[in-house]
């Protein structure tokens, strides 16, 4: 754990968990049995009624969606759900050791609880300063479970990048995973730079408390 105080986590990153959240419902019927998508957040979002279809939007192109009156209508076709793909370090999670104790997370309705888990490159996390980053190939998964349960739901992931990757991201890439290793989300994910930009050390919060 670190031994600063961990900043608040920024109010906007509530929405962008509630956005998200309706964002990946077109998902679901494209998931294996027995895991339903997840959205990703910073801290328990509220319910807003969003237009999936401009959630979808934001989440590609990072602009909020902005709820307009309009007249009865067809509802605009939702943005086709992305296809599951292999996560490339899917194979390599049974290595990844503990870096953080299991706790309440701050991620998605703040009702489950994860712990981060990291591969040889990342062990510096999370004793972090402010000269220090950790380097390409570096990875931090945090697996979310319910309370109580030995299985996860879904796992976030953060994997660094080869500089030029993101510049003003860090260089994270950014992948929401299911358990079974497969990945939907993926990329410098706007919603999660939105959070990670004022996280005080390359774009890294503590872990779960």
């Amino acid at each position: 754990m670190r031994s600063w105080s961990r900043p608040r986590v920024p109010a906007r990153c509530a929405l962008a968990a509630a956005s998200l959240a309706l964002a990946m419902l077109a998902t679901e019927a494209r998931t294996p049995s027995g895991w339903a998508p997840l959205p990703i957040g910073c801290a328990p979002p509220p319910r807003p009624r969003v237009d999936a279809a401009a959630t979808a939007a934001w989440i590609e192109g990072g602009s909020a969606p902005i709820a307009e009156p309009r007249a009865p209508a067809a509802a605009p076709a939702a943005s086709p759900a992305p296809e599951p793909t292999a996560w490339e370090l899917a194979a390599q999670l049974a290595s990844f050791k503990p870096a953080t104790g299991r706790a309440r997370s701050q991620h998605f309705t703040g009702e489950l609880e994860a712990e981060v888990r990291i591969n040889a490159p990342a062990v510096p996390y999370p004793a972090l300063g402010p000269e220090r980053v950790l380097p390409p190939g570096a990875a931090l998964v945090a697996f979310h479970y319910p309370a109580g349960s030995s299985e996860p739901v879904t796992l976030l992931a953060m994997v660094k990048r080869p500089a030029g990757y993101d510049p003003d991201g860090g260089d994270w890439e950014y992948a929401i995973v299911t358990p079974q290793g497969t990945s939907t989300h993926r990329g410098a994910i706007p919603l999660c730079k939105r959070c990670h930009a004022d996280a005080p050390h390359d774009h890294l919060f503590g872990g779960p408390r």
